[in-house]
């Protein structure tokens, strides 16, 4: 494996959405050293943190498909390599379900591990309620899997549970992203005074796996908020996996001084029966800078199949068959076309 210090870690956002995750990443103190950025969209680019810019420009202004994006990026793979050139690890962050994310992060993954970087995808999946993106979204999932060592899958609907119910859509995007950055910011988090990392190499140890790494989140302020809040992230694991497929975790616990020892080791205990798996091997830190409420990150790791499946229709009809690159993103009959480039 990797040892911390000699590492360079590079994380690339995709699209709008990873724009603006790794942009907000980009602004804490991480294991990250290098920070990048790929979109059709100038106004990501020019609100996005420290790190190199990469534009995709069309040549005419017309609605984009994953496809249309991907054959516009041509022009960009050897910026794009020599930007992650040199890495050791390199996290592929965006949301899928649009154009951009959708058609750039399984390309971007491949050149990055044609580079010799150890890559990571970090999918964001759509709301339940998009259903228009979700046929995207499955197959780009699919495909960054394919051109990773490891996928790590996080669900809209998972975050948004912190937003009040009379959000606007606007705002219910800006809270999952926040709350996906304060997620993959604790696992990616230096040790400190206020702090016990995971480390990478624990972090990769749980993500290099067969299948697929889900995140799950939730947060709890009662007498038995270990439990509660442990319970809540496992709770959002199981509804898009079956949870006792799960082989490996890790825990991480962010809450003020209030965490004690034997919330964090109730916690590690809890959690093979939680998800009826006794054998699972975990690993957890613990961030003291938080807030009363003990917010807890479970990224747990081996799931063959997710409700994600469903979203490509088409997978489940040709599978075991070969299928056209083009043909992966073609849009089932009835369904409407995209129609932005996010």
């Amino acid at each position: 494996m990797l040892t911390n210090d000699s590492a360079e870690i590079t994380a690339v956002g995709i699209g709008s959405a990873g724009t603006k995750i790794v942009s907000l990443l980009s602004r804490q103190s991480l294991l990250v050293a290098r920070f990048a950025y790929v979109s059709c969209d100038r106004e990501d680019l020019s609100s996005a943190g420290m790190g190199e810019k990469i534009l995709i420009e069309s040549p005419v202004d017309q609605k984009l498909t994953p496809a249309m994006v991907r054959g516009l990026a041509l022009a960009s793979h050897s910026r794009i390599r020599e930007t992650v050139e040199g890495s050791k690890v390199v996290f592929v962050v965006a949301g899928l379900g649009g154009a951009t994310g959708s058609g750039l992060s399984p390309q971007v993954a491949a050149i990055a591990r044609d580079a010799g970087a150890i890559t990571v995808g970090v999918a964001v999946m759509p709301f339940e309620f998009e259903n228009k993106l979700k046929f995207y979204a499955g197959t780009a999932l699919k495909r960054l899997r394919e051109a990773s060592r490891g996928v790590i899958v996080i669900d809209n609907d998972t975050l948004m549970r912190s937003s009040p119910e009379d959000s606007t859509l606007t705002s219910l995007y800006d809270s999952a992203n926040r709350e996906a950055v304060n997620a993959l910011g604790s696992l990616l988090s230096k040790s400190s005074e206020t702090s016990i990392s995971v480390g990478l190499n624990k972090l990769l140890g749980t993500v290099l796996q067969d299948g697929y790494s889900l995140l799950g989140v939730s947060s709890s302020g009662s007498i038995d908020k270990a439990e509660e809040a442990l319970a809540g992230a496992v709770l959002s694991i199981s509804k898009l996996a079956e949870a006792k497929e799960v082989n490996r975790a890790v825990v991480m616990l962010r809450g003020n001084a209030s965490i004690s020892g034997q919330e964090v080791g109730l916690a590690v205990k809890r959690l093979g029966s939680m998800m009826n798996n006794q054998m699972v091997d975990v690993e957890y830190g613990v961030n003291y800078s938080g807030t009363a409420q003990l917010q807890v990150s479970l990224l747990a790791s081996g799931f063959t199949s997710t409700k994600y499946d469903e979203y490509d229709p088409l997978g489940r009809i040709l599978a075991g068959r070969t299928i056209d690159g083009e043909m992966d993103f073609a849009l089932p009959i009835g369904l409407e076309l995209l129609q932005s480039c996010d």
